[in-house]
């Protein structure tokens, strides 16, 4: 029987007299009240969460500063400007890069640049080579030393995508990227931060065997992952499975759509269904960050300003996932 038929009985029973009641032995019994009541109160908390308009808070929704140009990733005066865009267009969170932190000086004036127009920065974008020795301790040595500036200035989530080679990295260099993003994840958690691995198309080919190769090689409680959804599709991969895959790892997602294959100005529907990436971030309870990472395609048409193609992508942020 479903649960509105036992609903529908127990208050049609709930009409009968006392003398009525008499005649079924048994059925009103001490454990059947129970069940009526667990039943009423499943049903009033089902209502009551369908009817919610939980939305995700905006505390957790960036706007990633890639779309600015190359003047974004230097903290000078432009970034100034580039943070007042954001800023007026509804965010409370950016995401820029971990070279702001190369010197104690410039993080400071990082914190005032934040400061003054009300934003935060918990996640920065590093890259560096992973899959030899030599690259790896290079990189994880860079990667540290702004890492230690950066912690004691709010970042909480590093975001590193291994440097692609042009070809495909072989099984050896695959193993030797897995131990130096093990290395570089102990290392960061020491610092109280996340290592979160990035990846765009090329880690897509062969049904995504390099992402995978990090995903079952490395230690869960060190090594986390940033989906970017779209470059997964361009990989010609189903985000879908690799959110499913990864799971509670997943602790940022860098968000933009397309429209026939071209990106669209703003983030928004289109090619790709974030309806069912929704169904998926609920099902895994998912605690990370919503990055918006506008980025445009030759053929991308633009008609808006920046700002109103950031705002109009938080919005759909805000009306998408909850």
């Amino acid at each position: 029987m479903s649960l509105l038929a036992s609903i529908e009985e127990v208050f049609q029973s709930s009409q009968m007299d006392h003398a009525d009641r008499a005649t079924l032995p048994g059925r009103f019994s001490f454990t059947h009240r129970i069940i009526e009541c667990l039943l009423i109160f499943s049903l009033c908390h089902f209502l009551s969460y369908e009817g919610a308009a939980m939305t995700i808070p905006e505390s957790k929704i960036a706007a990633q500063l890639y779309i600015f140009g190359g003047d974004a990733v230097k903290a000078g005066e432009p970034l100034n400007g580039y943070l007042k865009v954001a800023h007026d267009a509804g965010y409370q969170l950016v995401q820029g890069w971990l070279s702001y932190f190369e010197s104690e000086e410039l993080a400071v004036k990082l914190d005032g640049y934040l400061a003054a127009h009300q934003l935060s920065m918990p996640c920065a974008y590093a890259g560096g080579g992973m899959h030899t020795r030599e690259a790896g301790d290079q990189a994880i040595h860079t990667i540290l030393s702004q890492a230690r500036i950066a912690s004691r200035h709010g970042l909480k989530i590093i975001v590193h995508n291994p440097d692609p080679i042009g070809r495909k990295k072989t099984d050896e260099e695959l193993a030797i990227q897995a131990q130096n993003l093990n290395r570089l994840g102990t290392e960061l958690s020491k610092l109280g931060l996340q290592l979160a691995v990035h990846q765009h198309d090329v880690e897509m080919q062969d049904g995504a065997r390099e992402w995978y190769h990090i995903l079952e090689h490395t230690d869960p409680a060190k090594v986390f992952f940033c989906l970017d959804t779209h470059w997964v599709l361009r990989g010609k991969q189903d985000p879908c499975r690799l959110l499913e895959s990864a799971g509670k790892r997943v602790v940022d997602l860098h968000l933009r759509n397309s429209k026939d294959g071209i990106w669209m100005e703003d983030f928004g529907p289109g090619d790709l269904d974030y309806q069912k990436i929704q169904a998926i971030l609920e099902r895994i309870d998912y605690q990370g960050y919503y990055t918006v990472e506008l980025a445009y395609d030759p053929q991308t048409q633009v008609t808006r300003s920046l700002e109103e193609n950031l705002r109009r992508s938080l919005g759909f942020v805000l009306n998408t996932f909850r």
